[in-house]
């Protein structure tokens, strides 16, 4: 059984159950399929509900699972908390379980995580760059200090680690200016 814990709106969400008769504890096919309703925070009515789809019935005995888009469209929203209310009845018996995830925006994780960073390392950055960019540029930052090929008056430079060549930022060190200012061309 199983959900994350933390999805990116705009990106799928696939949670799971596994059905078992209540008598035996035996994996068991629900009597019918099981159904979920999704709340956000403790507001009510739900604001997605469905059935869940059986999988590899072949194979795998009770093993129901459910492919959701979180969109705003389906109603979903950056920081909010969801709880996904699940239940299925097996030989006449019904049982339920609930899972729990956080919607948060792309921009709210790893982009805020980066700028955050930039700001209290003192990094500036020029052009148009993604997240992953700026994240390769300070490990390579990183690495760069880390073998001490940084530290004395004059700039640095810093090759972008996919090709060895490209120059992707400079680091300056002054004997006047107390640490290192870093420029990400």
């Amino acid at each position: 059984m199983g959900c994350p814990a933390e999805v990116f709106i705009g990106d799928n969400l696939v949670f799971s159950i596994c059905t078992h008769d209540p008598d035996t504890g035996i994996l068991t096919d629900a009597d019918a399929a099981p159904e979920y309703r999704i709340y956000e925070d403790e507001d009510e009515p739900p604001i997605l509900t469905g059935t869940m789809n059986l999988r590899d019935s072949v194979n795998t005995t009770g093993f129901y699972t459910k492919l959701i888009a979180c969109t705003a469209l389906n109603g979903f929203e950056n920081g909010k908390n969801y709880s996904i209310y699940i239940t299925a009845t097996v030989d006449g018996d019904t049982g339920g379980i609930c899972f729990a995830f956080k919607a948060t925006n792309h921009t709210n994780s790893a982009e805020v995580a980066v700028s955050a960073l930039m700001a209290a390392t003192g990094i500036t950055a020029g052009g148009t760059w993604t997240y992953q960019k700026l994240l390769k540029t300070l490990a390579a930052w990183s690495l760069g200090l880390a073998r001490d090929k940084v530290g004395f008056p004059g700039v640095q430079e810093i090759l972008d680690p996919d090709d060895g060549a490209t120059v992707i930022a400079e680091v300056t060190m002054s004997e006047t200016t107390p640490y290192r200012q870093v420029t990400i061309l």
